[in-house]
């Protein structure tokens, strides 16, 4: 793919965000989405996104249910795609990386069912289905890594939530949710922002200002720091 075909996909995927949590408080059942996207975008389940470039190990999100843990740990690649996940359900650890897919270490094949969980193909994307929670976890693979990575919670944000996400009622500031959430490792680094114009990202917000509204500024400052990894 090339460069401004990367770049405008994540423009589409940033402005999508917006709507997508407008459409989740209409619904009867309180969904929660968290995503993270392009070379270090994150939507946590509440509050404003924000930019975490960083090849560091990071809590996506980590909680307990009845005496079950639930996290999801990511790590990024010099290019910015991620290139190692690690889903943890029940003691149940799922590895996602260089397009594999490994269960308790061992690799697998789609469909997989387990008696914890579903993987599955959904479309362009795969997804990870919990048996015991209405949790999933939804991935985009691309050559060099994963693009786009969403979880959703279909049930109220646990007391003990922790991570890039956010946690149960505090939206967060970002540095707070980058130092709460990297991992133990000494040869990471976390990039600072940068800004960078780029008029395709430009062109692209012009166009879709009326529908982005009062969030406008907001969208157009993370696709200027994100389009400086392109």
């Amino acid at each position: 793919m090339t460069t401004q075909r990367w770049i405008l996909a994540f423009c589409l995927s940033l402005a999508s965000v917006f709507g997508t949590v407008e459409l989740f408080k209409t619904k009867e059942i309180q969904t929660y989405t968290c995503r993270t996207f392009g070379s270090g975008i994150v939507q946590p389940f509440k509050g404003k996104s924000y930019y975490a470039r960083s090849d560091c190990p990071f809590k996506l999100t980590s909680f307990n249910v009845n005496r079950g843990e639930y996290s999801v740990t990511i790590r990024r690649g010099h290019n910015g795609l991620l290139v190692q996940v690690e889903i943890i359900i029940n003691k149940v650890t799922t590895l996602l990386r260089n397009g594999h897919i490994l269960v308790q270490n061992k690799s697998v094949s789609l469909p997989y069912d387990h008696t914890y969980q579903h993987i599955f193909k959904y479309g362009i994307y795969t997804r990870l289905r919990s048996s015991l929670l209405p949790f999933t976890v939804t991935w985009h693979n691309v050559h060099g890594g994963i693009n786009s990575l969403w979880v959703t919670l279909e049930s109220e944000l646990c007391t003990d939530m922790c991570g890039l996400c956010g946690k149960q009622n505090v939206a967060g500031h970002r540095d707070e949710l980058i130092r709460d959430s990297k991992l133990h490792d000494h040869r990471c680094k976390i990039r600072d922002p940068v800004l960078r114009k780029n008029h395709i990202c430009r062109r692209f917000f012009l166009k879709t200002k009326n529908c982005l509204q009062d969030n406008n500024s907001h969208y157009h400052r993370l696709a200027y720091v994100n389009s400086k990894s392109f």
